[in-house]
């Protein structure tokens, strides 16, 4: 990350550079004896020399220190102000394109857009472009169900959505025709604002398979205290933070809590990105309810500074696409033509593919909370999600499937002496069944340890 950092500033340099000339015309000396060039090459060296000591975080500070010297230097004339937001947009879509994960995350999971947001760098929009927004936001006349004010963060969200973030915020669009109009009933029988609906175009872009750095997962980005908090349930067969109804439900009693802890949908906005814990600490030491207050202390995180304009921003755009540039396409139609029966669990989902003679892909992609190949061996029985289409004499077959086509699961705990091979022989089954449904990446087992033994 750090070296596309280094990339990035390059780029700044060579950019300003490039635009001396031009500058130098205009009675302004943008060049390395410029003393804000001077100061943010300062900042910027130093960053490189800890990257060679291999101090990556002190390194970032310094990076971001640079970036805004030039940044902040905007405001004192409007030729400069707009050059340097042209670099902006420059910077941020190499960002956007070289950015990768030290997480390694799994091919499984998806890149969660609130890493992308949240990290946005920022214009500095003038008091006209806010002008235009706040009549922009009267002209469409949307109907709002949690208050909207629009600043100069909001524009510069906005902005960024419509730029360098483009791209993400069009799929998330995109994406959200498939369940907003169910989570819009979801949170108006909770009894919160149905605009709450569109958090997801921020939080995960409206994907299942969403997974951030903060180890949160699924389309409402939970972490898995909170999301078992919330009665939701996260182990190695289910993972309901990817079921899009479920979590629906969850976030949607998450947000009515935050919203009776702290009766004001700015901090329960806050508090759903960075916990109650946090938000309740800034107001102590601020001394202050005003979200926008706390945001320009140093008790809350640059993310959740972030975080309550930049929904603010998705809000306005989701309201109003084609006022903003957007134009939202017909969404994937599989989940919105599926339904959920009930059926004899455990069972394999390849057996109840061929059954319906549907592909496993779309079985998968309709029940992403299932992560291994069957469902609960725990439940006698299991609500799946199928496409709508087969007829009801192949539902009763799926009913009443054959032990064949079942995973007969029972657990063992391996004892001094067993191996994989010895404990397959015993069990009538294969050392390759085992290690699939255990995810066990060699034959070594320690005495001990549960497996689940698939008969």
């Amino acid at each position: 990350m750090w070296k596309n950092r280094i990339i990035l500033f390059v780029m700044v340099l060579v950019l300003s550079a490039g635009c001396s000339n031009s500058l130098f015309r205009k009675g302004y000396k943008l060049n390395y004896r410029n003393p804000i060039i001077r100061k943010a090459e300062s900042n910027f060296l130093k960053g490189k020399a800890l990257i060679n000591e291999g101090r990556s975080d002190a390194a970032g500070y310094y990076f971001d220190k640079a970036i805004n010297i030039l940044l902040n230097s905007v405001s004192d004339n409007p030729e400069f102000s707009r050059i340097v937001n042209e670099y902006v947009i420059k910077i941020s879509s190499i960002e956007l394109n070289q950015l990768e994960y030290n997480n390694n995350i799994s091919t499984e999971k998806e890149k969660a857009l609130i890493d992308e947001v949240v990290n946005t760098r920022l214009f500095k929009p003038s008091q006209k472009e806010i002008k235009k927004i706040k009549q922009l936001a009267v002209i469409s006349e949307p109907t709002f169900s949690i208050p909207i004010e629009i600043n100069d963060k909001v524009v510069s969200f906005i902005k960024a959505f419509q730029t360098v973030r483009h791209k993400s915020i069009q799929n998330a669009l995109d994406r959200s025709g498939i369940y907003i109009k169910r989570y819009k009933v979801i949170f108006n029988e909770a009894g919160i604002p149905e605009d709450l609906a569109y958090l997801p175009i921020i939080e995960s872009g409206f994907r299942t398979n969403a997974y951030s750095r903060a180890r949160a997962m699924g389309i409402w980005q939970f972490i898995k205290m909170t999301a078992r908090l919330f009665g939701l349930r996260v182990d190695w067969i289910l993972d309901e933070r990817k079921d899009p109804e479920k979590s629906a439900y969850a976030a949607a009693k998450y947000l009515k809590y935050l919203y009776e802890k702290f009766d004001d949908w700015y901090l329960a906005l806050a508090s759903y990105n960075g916990g109650p814990g946090k938000v309740s600490r800034a107001i102590k030491r601020v001394g202050s309810r005003n979200f926008y207050r706390l945001a320009k202390s140093r008790y809350l995180r640059r993310e959740t500074r972030n975080y309550v304009p930049a929904f603010i921003a998705s809000l306005l755009i989701a309201k109003s696409p084609e006022k903003y540039g957007f134009i939202v396409n017909e969404p994937d139609k599989l989940y919105n033509n599926s339904k959920i029966v009930k059926i004899i669990s455990p069972v394999s989902l390849k057996s109840v593919s061929a059954l319906l003679n549907r592909p496993y892909s779309e079985l998968k992609k309709l029940n992403p909370e299932i992560v291994r190949d069957f469902t609960p061996f725990n439940k006698k029985e299991y609500e799946l999600r199928i496409p709508i289409g087969s007829d009801e004499s192949v539902l009763e077959q799926l009913k009443r499937l054959p032990p064949k086509s079942r995973y007969f699961a029972g657990w063992y705990r391996v004892r001094k002496g067993d191996s994989l091979y010895s404990i397959a022989r015993k069990f009538r089954t294969s050392v390759r069944k085992i290690k699939r449904v255990n995810k066990l990446r060699s034959n070594l087992i320690r005495p001990g340890k549960r497996l689940l033994i698939p008969r």
